[in-house]
């Protein structure tokens, strides 16, 4: 089984495009490797939590492009998917594999 994966979001930068989120993260647990999936619980107004789907698409370490973000780095990385302009400073994204919903 995979390692989980936690990555916990210290700021929110202006996104380049929609369904595009650019963020300062600290990785929590495990390493965040290019095309991994996250998943965030995100409240929606009126109902329940609702998990989101995240991809990871670039990560900067230093204003490097690299290809992973070991434990206890931060870095700054852009996301992708449905929902990325509710992710606010103090979110958790967790592996998607790590919920059972991923690879």
């Amino acid at each position: 089984m995979p390692e989980k994966v936690v990555l916990s979001v210290l700021e929110v930068l202006p996104a380049p495009a929609q369904q595009t989120a650019v963020c300062v993260v600290r990785c929590i647990a495990g390493t965040a490797v290019l095309g991994m999936e996250f998943v965030t619980v995100l409240p929606q107004e009126g109902e329940d939590d609702s998990f989101s789907r995240l991809t990871l698409e670039k990560i900067e370490w230093y204003g490097k492009e690299v290809e992973q973000l070991d434990t206890v780095h931060s870095g700054k990385v852009t996301l992708s998917g449905e929902s990325v302009e509710r992710i606010s400073p103090g979110c958790t994204l967790t592996s998607a594999h790590a919920h059972g919903t991923g690879e």
